[in-house]
């Protein structure tokens, strides 16, 4: 049985653990965590709130064995090579050495180290560690197989690195129980020190004061628009504009078309601005994205802003999205059930609203940053103290 923590309300129970100090390995180049915009970012906000962060990095190669890193991984298809240079067994392990390089200048200032993903090890960490992931290697071969050229060898040296990387650290942190059962069944790690604690979404509405669901619009986000099912949601809404001509399916991510113009479709392309995004997720009445994710943040991003999802029955997704209470779930592959899902939620607005409105109380009290250190924090103390 998987070991999972159940904090109480959001503003419950949260004593502070300021003598804790932590400091934080990832790969997301952050100069300033309490400024900037991403993910660990505000990870690292969250947890600043809570133990003292005494640092964090992310290991970055000198120009020159960044050089020989990548002449190292040449391949003839330049799509493999950019792959293969930036996930490699060779780059797992020079990147372990900057990282062993940086605790080492912090030896005494900090008792536990936390590490998000997993491209390179702690080294011979001197406190023990734990590892916040979203989804492990033999996850993402077994879904993305495309997205890993790596050469046979290439591919056991990674796992027995990652392996060895899992069994050693103190606490495993998956963001869904799917990346926990790959971690129980994939690398053999004790279920004792796997608890799952979510993510948190990093762009939601402050209220639903103002939300309406009068529009019959359904908002697709994403700009591996192949990947992520774009083709099965057009011809889903084939369908949907036959049966409810005044529909409309708004596409955020690609930057062109890639189909012949659709009635009822429109492009949006690229939206870096977070409130322009914002809007589009105000003013829609659903959200739609039949794609297999590690996590999915953009399901708890729609459900933040009040919309019920289309989402895939399999993977973390089906954990985030609820059946019949936040949004509905669908087969893979299957345009006709992805056309009546739409079509549910486009002909009824008050159904919209309920499920829309459910997601919402749904994100506020699971995904959040805060919500996330709340199930991190007893095991970090634990840690501390070797347990």
């Amino acid at each position: 049985m998987l070991k999972e923590s159940v904090p109480g309300a959001p503003e419950a129970g949260r004593t502070p653990a300021r003598e804790l100090r932590l400091v934080g390995l990832d790969l997301e180049f952050i100069t300033d965590y309490k400024r900037e915009f991403s993910r660990n970012a505000a990870l690292y906000r969250a947890l600043d709130e809570r133990v003292q962060v005494v640092g964090r990095t992310s290991p970055t190669l000198a120009p020159a064995a960044d050089l020989v890193n990548k002449l190292r991984q040449f391949r003839p298809n330049i799509t493999d090579w950019r792959r293969n240079m930036h996930f490699n067994p060779h780059l797992f392990r020079q990147r372990t050495a900057v990282a062993q390089r940086y605790l080492d200048s912090k030896r005494g200032e900090y008792d536990v180290i936390l590490q998000t993903y997993l491209q390179f090890a702690p080294g011979s960490a001197p406190k023990p560690y734990a590892v916040y992931l979203d989804a492990t290697f033999e996850m993402s071969r077994r879904y993305y197989p495309v997205d890993h050229p790596l050469s046979r060898g290439a591919m056991a040296e990674w796992l027995r690195l990652e392996r060895d990387v899992y069994r050693g650290a103190a606490r495993l942190f998956p963001w869904s129980d799917f990346t926990a059962r790959s971690l129980i069944e994939d690398y053999g790690c004790d279920p004792a020190r796997v608890v799952r604690v979510g993510a948190g979404t990093n762009l939601m509405a402050s209220s639903l004061e103002h939300k309406r669901y009068d529009e019959p619009v359904a908002l697709f986000v994403g700009i591996d628009f192949e990947r992520k099912g774009g083709l099965d949601v057009l011809r889903a809404f084939q369908e949907v504009r036959a049966q409810l001509p005044e529909a409309e399916l708004w596409i955020v991510g690609p930057r062109l078309p890639k189909t012949p113009p659709q009635p009822g479709v429109r492009w949006i392309g690229r939206v870096r601005d977070r409130a322009v995004l914002a809007d589009l997720y105000a003013r829609a009445r659903l959200f739609v994205m039949p794609s297999f994710e590690p996590w999915g943040h953009v399901f708890c991003e729609a459900m933040g802003h009040g919309l019920p999802c289309v989402a895939l029955n399999v993977g973390p997704a089906s954990e985030i999205v609820q059946q019949g209470q936040t949004g509905l779930l669908v087969d893979q592959g299957s345009p006709p059930a992805l056309a009546a899902a739409m079509l549910r939620l486009l002909q009824g607005p008050g159904l919209a609203e309920e499920l829309g409105r459910q997601a919402y109380d749904r994100v506020r009290q699971q995904f959040t940053w805060e919500r996330v250190v709340d199930r991190m924090l007893p095991h970090l103390e634990e840690m501390a103290r070797g347990e």
